[in-house]
């Protein structure tokens, strides 16, 4: 099953220094969408696990086209973190970030989100 994700990244690299951007994957296009700000990339978020779970749940032939995220490119100009979420009825929110690459469960949304944030030293308002 496909996951839609949010990914926020902190580029040191910027002007201004320490810019954060927030993307949304959307596993329909199968591209990071930019948000805003956090609120509305868990927002977007939300409306696209919603979106693939009616997929999965109608058997939508176009859930075969689904893509996963991109496993994040090796470089070290930005750091970053991920959250992702199924489309399940009981979701799971996984996280993971630019030193530990790989997913793994959160207790909670609320736990995914705060240790998304905490990874790159976001503070949301």
């Amino acid at each position: 099953m496909s996951r839609p994700s949010l990914r926020i990244i902190r580029h040191d690299d910027q002007d201004p220094p320490e810019q954060i951007v927030f993307e949304v994957w959307n596993p329909l296009a199968g591209v990071y969408e930019p948000m805003d700000t956090l609120d509305t990339g868990l927002f977007r978020l939300a409306d696209l696990v919603e979106q693939v779970r009616v997929m999965w749940a109608q058997h939508d032939p176009r859930r075969e086209a689904l893509k996963e995220a991109p496993d994040p490119a090796e470089n070290g100009e930005s750091e970053w973190a991920e959250l992702r979420v199924s489309a399940q009825a009981n979701r799971v929110y996984e996280t993971r970030n630019f030193d530990q690459p790989g997913w793994k469960k959160a207790a909670s949304r609320a736990d995914a989100i705060r240790t998304t944030c905490d990874e790159i030293g976001y503070i949301p308002p």
